[in-house]
């Protein structure tokens, strides 16, 4: 077996609680001292079990202490012999067999509902988590042939015309493709290639029209790794598209710092 199938076999519980067989005991202790996670995974059923006791445990009804008392109270005396040959008596405290089966199932019942309890929570803690991870795992999926997607039918468009922002420090290697719809205005980003923003800072799009700059938006996403296409902000008309690099925040009304840019 695997560390994952070990911890969720439930043989680490009972080796815990004490009611493990000596060939379990063995095994188990084998694979803590092979896997330091089953060793760690040990540690924290222990603590695990000892905190659930402690947040479950039931005080006695005040009348279990007064039936204890009265049991002592009806005591027997029995003569004994000292070594000396004196003869005295001594007090013999009974307890009933049916307290001692009461108590003895009591205390078996419990240890049986906290392996049991434990033992199921781990299992569908462990299959939520799974469950949540492949979820994540299959949104993240279908975002990703969604924007592919996307930029199949725009690159693909007779009425695509493609702008190349290029940067314009020469020492700084930035570029970004943009797709002006020329039927509709739409207008679309390709920030594969801008690299990561600094900390603090982000990329907006900006449209040049009748010579002054107009915000189309912030540029959301910047993953090279990764085909995607950011519709903005749609022109009537424009002469020219730039990239810009702000503060955080809210959209600007004028760029900053301009750092790529291209003409229609």
């Amino acid at each position: 077996m695997n560390i994952k199938e070990i911890i969720s076999s439930g043989m680490l519980e009972l080796y815990v609680m004490g009611l493990a067989s000596q060939q379990e005991i063995r095994e188990v202790e084998a694979w803590a001292k092979q896997y330091p996670e089953i060793a760690a995974e040990i540690n924290a059923i222990a603590s695990g079990l000892e905190s659930y006791a402690q947040a479950h445990a039931i005080a006695p009804d005040a009348s279990v202490k007064e039936k204890i008392l009265a049991k002592i109270k009806d005591e027997t005396v029995k003569p004994f012999t000292r070594d000396n040959g004196d003869v005295e008596t001594a007090k013999v405290y009974s307890i009933s067999p049916a307290w001692k089966y009461a108590a003895a199932a009591s205390i078996i019942l419990l240890v049986g509902s906290l392996i049991f309890n434990y033992t199921w929570y781990k299992k569908y803690d462990t299959a939520n988590k799974d469950l949540q991870l492949a979820q994540t795992e299959l949104q993240q999926q279908k975002e990703l042939a969604q924007s592919m997607d996307t930029a199949m039918q725009v690159m693909g468009d007779m009425n695509a015309r493609t702008v190349a922002a290029k940067s314009i420090d020469s020492t700084v290697n930035m570029e970004a493709r943009i797709y002006w719809m020329t039927n509709t205005s739409e207008v679309y980003i390709d920030p594969s290639n801008l690299p990561k923003a600094p900390a603090g800072k982000q990329y907006e799009f900006w449209a040049i029209v009748d010579g002054a700059p107009v915000n189309g938006g912030i540029i959301a996403e910047v993953n090279g790794k990764k085909v995607r296409l950011q519709k903005m902000k749609s022109f009537g008309k424009a002469q020219a598209f730039a990239i810009s690099l702000e503060d955080a925040g809210p959209a600007k009304t004028k760029p900053d710092k301009v750092m790529a840019a291209g003409n229609i």
